[in-house]
C-alpha cells in the first residue's frame, strides 16, 4: 500500500522519466546497453522492501561500478567492524628489556612497531609514540626497530604487479599494508630558473638528500608531466638516504605534489631516525631498521588509535578515498575464521569472501559481484544497479544506515558532488556515492522528492567517453527524481 500511494504520488514525473529513458540515453550520445539505472521508494524501518523498481534500465547487467563500490565496503564495515572500530598501530618492548631501560635509559632488544592498519597513522603520529616511549625513561634505541607488517597477507604490495594506469605514484593509487605511514606520501617540491633544478620536502626529513639529474627543457610548465621522472634511491653508509631524480623538467617553473617518491622502508627510516632525535634519543649508528614479527611476551609501550569508523567514513565516501576503502576492506577479511594451515591467507580474498557471505545471509543478490580490492579502482570489480539498490534499501533500515547515508557527499554542497547540481533542484537533495574511471561513471544513494520522501538512485554507465556523456546523464536523472 505504501509503495503504491507512493509511486501514485510521483506517477507523472516517474512516467516522464520512464517514456523519456531510452530518448535520452541515445541524446547523451549512449548506447541503450551501455547504461543502467534503478529508481525505487526507500521502505521505512518495519515496511516491506519494494520488490519492484519505478523505474529499471538494465538493472541486472553487471557494469564496473568504479568508487560507486565503496558503498559495499562502507556497510559491510559499519555492520561487522562496528561504530566504534579504530584502527591502531602499537609499539612495543621486551618487559623485562623495557623495565631495566627504565632505569638504564637504554633498550638492548628491538623496538617492536606493529601495525595494524591504521589508516590515519602520520607523521604526527610516529612522533607522538615515540614522545610517549621517551616519557618511559628510554634514549637510546641500541637494537634498532623491528616493523611488524604481519596483520594483513601478503605483509607489501608485489613489486612486480602492473600498475593501474600510468600514475602509480598518485595518493588515489596507494596500496596498503599493515604499517601504511601518511599513505606512503611525501611532498616535493621541484623549482627551477634558468641554469638548475633545487629539490625540498615537506616534511623536512634531515636524512634525505635529494638530488636533481633532471634535464632542462624550454617545454611549458603547464606540460610538465612528474610520473615520467625516473627515481633511483640508496642507502648512504651514515644511515641517510639518497634520492635522485631523473628526467626532463621546464626551465623557471615550480611544480610540488605529493606523491609516493620513497619505499615503505626508507620513509620509515628516514621518519624514526628524525624524529627520535628530535626528542634527545639516541641510538645505533645508523638507525637500524628490519622487518619481522613482535614476539607473543611483548608489552605495549605506545599506541596511536584513529577516529572511529563512521568518521572515517565521511573522509571515504566524500573524499572517495581509494586507499581507505582498501584499507577497510583488508579489516574485513581479517574477520575470516583462521584455519589450521599456519599459512596466513590472502586477506583481499578472504575480504571478498567475508563480504559475499554478509550479502548471502541477508538474502541480497551475489550473483557476478565482483569486489576486489573494495574501492573501485579496478578493471575487475562488477556489481548491477540491482545488486546495489538492494544494498541501499537494507542500509536504510539498519542502525548504522545513517552512518552510511551521512557519509555520501550531498549534491552541491561537499566532496565529489560540490560542483554538481549546485544551481539545480536537486542542490543538498541528493546524497550519493559518485564513480568514476576513464571509461566509466556512476551515482548511487539517496534522492529527496518534493515532499523530502528518500528515493534510492542507481546509475551506472560503462562506455568510451563514458565520463563526458554519462556524467550529465546521470545528473540529469537526479535532478529528475528530485522533483517526484
Amino acid at each position: 500500500m505504501f509503495i503504491l500511494l507512493l509511486s501514485g504520488c510521483a506517477s507523472q514525473p516517474a512516467f516522464q522519466l520512464r517514456h523519456d529513458l531510452q530518448q535520452q540515453i541515445l541524446a547523451a550520445g549512449l548506447q541503450p546497453d551501455q547504461v543502467a539505472l534503478v529508481v525505487l521508494p526507500v521502505a521505512m524501518p518495519g515496511e516491506p522492501a519494494a520488490n519492484t523498481a519505478v523505474i529499471q534500465h538494465n538493472a541486472d547487467l553487471l557494469l564496473q561500478p568504479a568508487s560507486t563500490l565503496k558503498l559495499v565496503t562502507s556497510a559491510v564495515a559499519l555492520d561487522q567492524l562496528g561504530p566504534l572500530w579504530r584502527g591502531e598501530t602499537e609499539f612495543l618492548a621486551d618487559a623485562a628489556d623495557l623495565a631495566q631501560a627504565r632505569q638504564s635509559g637504554i633498550l638492548t632488544k628491538p623496538l617492536y612497531v606493529r601495525g595494524k592498519g591504521d589508516p590515519e597513522l602520520d607523521y604526527a603520529a610516529v612522533s607522538s609514540m615515540l614522545a610517549q616511549l621517551y616519557n618511559e625513561g628510554v634514549r637510546e634505541l641500541r637494537a634498532g626497530v623491528l616493523l611488524d607488517r604481519s596483520w594483513f597477507s601478503p605483509l607489501l604490495p608485489d613489486p612486480a604487479a602492473p600498475p593501474f594506469d600510468e600514475s602509480p605514484r598518485a595518493r588515489y593509487n596507494y596500496i596498503p599494508d599493515a604499517l601504511g605511514l601518511n599513505q606512503q606520501m611525501l611532498q616535493l617540491r621541484l623549482r627551477s630558473d634558468a641554469t638548475g633544478v633545487q629539490l625540498s620536502s615537506l616534511p623536512v626529513l634531515t636524512d634525505l638528500r635529494l638530488r636533481s639529474e633532471l634535464r632542462l627543457t624550454d617545454a611549458r610548465c603547464d606540460l610538465f608531466n612528474p610520473d615520467l621522472l625516473v627515481l633511483n634511491e640508496r642507502m648512504l653508509p651514515d644511515g641517510g638516504i639518497e634520492l635522485v631524480l631523473r628526467g626532463e623538467f621546464p626551465r623557471n617553473c615550480l611544480h610540488q605534489e605529493d606523491a609516493a617518491w620513497l619505499s615503505r622502508d626508507a620513509q620509515w627510516q628516514l621518519s624514526l631516525s628524525q624524529f627520535w632525535r628530535q626528542l634527545g634519543g639516541r641510538f645505533g649508528a645508523p638507525l637500524l631498521v628490519q622487518q619481522g614479527q613482535t614476539p607473543a611476551d611483548a608489552v605495549v609501550v605506545a599506541q596511536h588509535f584513529s577516529r572511529p569508523l563512521p568518521q572515517l567514513l565521511q573522509q571515504l565516501n566524500k573524499n572517495s578515498d581509494n586507499g581507505l576503502a582498501r584499507t577497510l576492506a583488508l579489516q574485513l577479511g581479517r574477520l575470516a575464521p583462521v584455519g589450521a594451515d599456519p599459512q596466513q591467507p590472502d586477506t583481499a580474498q578472504a575480504a571478498e569472501q567475508i563480504v559475499l557471505q554478509w550479502l548471502s545471509q541477508r538474502q541480497l543478490p551475489t550473483q557476478g559481484l565482483v569486489l576486489d580490492n573494495g574501492s573501485g579502482l579496478s578493471r575487475q570489480a562488477r556489481i548491477s544497479a540491482s545488486q546495489l539498490a538492494a544494498l541501499l534499501q537494507h542500509a536504510w533500515q539498519q542502525p548504522w544506515g545513517l552512518d552510511l547515508a551521512s557519509s555520501l557527499p550531498r549534491a552541491g554542497i561537499d566532496g565529489t558532488l560540490q560542483n554538481r547540481m549546485s544551481t539545480t533542484p536537486a542542490r543538498d537533495r541528493a546524497r550519493l556515492k559518485t564513480g568514476t574511471l576513464r571509461n566509466g561513471t556512476g551515482l548511487a544513494g539517496y534522492v529527496f522528492d518534493r515532499q523530502q520522501r528518500p528515493w534510492i538512485f542507481v546509475g551506472l554507465v560503462n562506455a568510451e567517453q563514458g565520463v563526458a556523456k554519462g556524467r550529465p546523464l546521470l545528473d540529469q536523472w537526479v535532478q529528475q527524481v528530485s522533483q517526484f
